[in-house]
């Protein structure tokens, strides 16, 4: 009886101590996870490390403890496609903002378009009276937005 409860007792004791082995295993593997994702410090690194590009521009990526980093390479640039006149920018993704040229550089939107959107295309972005940048209200505006065109459906969109 004796050989027999040490045996028990030595296996016991085996298992106890895989169990803790595995544990510290697990906990390093966690350790070295959290550090990986606490070293992305930038966009290009949080890119390297496989997390999401936003489409918006300029381009943003988001770790999965939900830090955003923003491509400062773009946001140095003026979008591609801005137009500026009299201290006025069209800017957002689509089209859709008219805002003073000097914040118009940061601003960040997403990259979805609505019909009415396309009414902005003819549209005048220039100072209001009250000297802020926006859309002038033209009847031809307003009847478009009241009844935007409809949407074409894209043959392929590539980002």
């Amino acid at each position: 009886m004796g050989m027999r409860s040490l045996s028990t007792t030595t296996l016991v004791g085996a298992g106890i101590f895989l169990l803790l082995v595995a544990g510290l295993l697990m906990s390093l593997a966690t350790n070295n996870e959290q550090r990986e994702l606490l070293s992305v410090s930038n966009f290009d690194e949080c890119v390297a490390a496989g997390n999401p590009i936003m489409e918006s521009y300029p381009e943003q990526c988001r770790t999965q403890d939900g830090r955003t980093f923003v491509n400062e390479r773009q946001s140095l640039q003026q979008p591609p496609g801005m137009i500026v006149a009299n201290g006025c920018a069209v800017a957002g993704c689509s089209g859709q903002l008219c805002v003073s040229a000097d914040e118009a550089a940061e601003i960040i939107t997403t990259c979805e378009f609505r019909a009415e959107y396309a009414c902005y295309r003819e549209a005048s972005c220039e100072p209001q009276t009250d000297g802020r940048c926006g859309w002038t209200e033209t009847p031809e505006l307003q009847r478009c937005l009241s009844n935007p065109p409809a949407l074409e459906a894209p043959a392929e969109m590539v980002f």
